[in-house]
């Protein structure tokens, strides 16, 4: 097995689940659990190659991809904050009209069933860096990346300052944690959390876009593979904070990359290893749900012997 192969697989893997993973733990920090990042992503990457095919703009398929999630995750904030929908459920209605849009989008307007690649498209180029690539095996892992790679994984350092070292950040966390207490101390909550969701609409804009356009050169159905369910175990895992996050999305990227490069050396049958990164994030929940008990039983524990 090439390791260079491996790790190379596993940055290009781990992209668009930092980009849902960081907007999903801010909707996190705020007190809300955003289960549609699934349906961003799938929109923004439909939204991404068909203004691409159709107008050749790469700059105006990033903004189309974003705009779309955008716009999808304020129906979601609609629907939780103005109608007082169960967020849950919403997000499972959002995520399933983003399916079902895309795929109708798909064969009425593009005039395909399954996949849609236009033969000539644009795409991300990579990016060289000098000095960085002359580095032994890192150099070539991190050189030779596009734009979208490298706002990913800059964006985790720059949602954990604007997070804990912000005054916007004090107050989404403040939210998240007591929202009583933060509309007693003049906070608009609904605010707070509207942003936030925004916030998880552009991150899941610019991962679908990376799916389509900087991964791939194409759009299919369902194409984003349950990443925003990854995404969710990962923050759920990390509770929410990024760079905990991060380490977790990078470790399921390891798992989906090792899924990808294992059929080239072992008889085991693919479909069987494809299931690998789901493996990790069903071992990851169960860690989170020992972790719970532990905490449970030392609560109780405690109120024991104070009684």
């Amino acid at each position: 097995m090439n390791l260079h192969a491996l790790l190379l697989a596993a940055i290009r893997l781990s992209t668009p689940l930092l980009f849902a993973a960081m907007g999903g733990a801010l909707t996190y920090q705020a007190g809300m659990l955003n289960i549609a990042l699934d349906g961003f992503m799938i929109v923004a990457a439909f939204f991404g190659v068909a203004t691409a095919a159709a107008t050749g703009s790469l700059a105006l398929a990033v903004i189309a991809a974003v705009v779309s999630a955008i716009l999808l995750a304020a129906l979601l904030a609609t629907f939780n904050l103005r109608l007082n929908a169960d967020i849950f459920i919403a997000g499972i209605a959002v995520t399933f009209l983003s399916y079902g849009l895309t795929g109708l989008l798909l064969k009425n307007l593009l005039g395909q069933e399954g996949v849609f690649a236009p033969p000539a498209i644009p795409r991300f180029t990579p990016i060289r860096l000098p000095l960085v690539e002359e580095i032994p095996l890192l150099g070539s892992l991190l050189s030779g990346q596009t734009i979208l790679v490298y706002a990913a994984f800059l964006s985790v350092p720059v949602v954990a300052w604007s997070l804990y070292r912000t005054r916007w950040g004090l107050r989404v966390r403040m939210v998240g944690a007591a929202p009583d207490a933060a509309e007693a101390a003049g906070i608009r909550v609904g605010r707070i959390k509207a942003q936030t969701m925004l916030l998880s609409g552009l991150f899941c804009g610019l991962g679908g876009v990376y799916l389509s356009l900087g991964y791939l050169s194409l759009f299919a159905r369902e194409m984003t593979g349950e990443r925003g369910l990854i995404a969710l175990a990962a923050i759920f895992f990390a509770r929410g904070r990024p760079f905990r996050t991060a380490a977790a999305v990078l470790m399921f990227g390891c798992m989906s990359a090792l899924a990808v490069e294992l059929p080239q050396v072992t008889t085991i049958a693919p479909e069987l290893l494809q299931l690998v990164p789901y493996l990790a994030a069903v071992a990851a929940l169960g860690v989170i749900g020992a972790r719970n008990v532990r905490g449970r039983d030392r609560h109780a524990a405690w109120r024991f012997e104070i009684e």
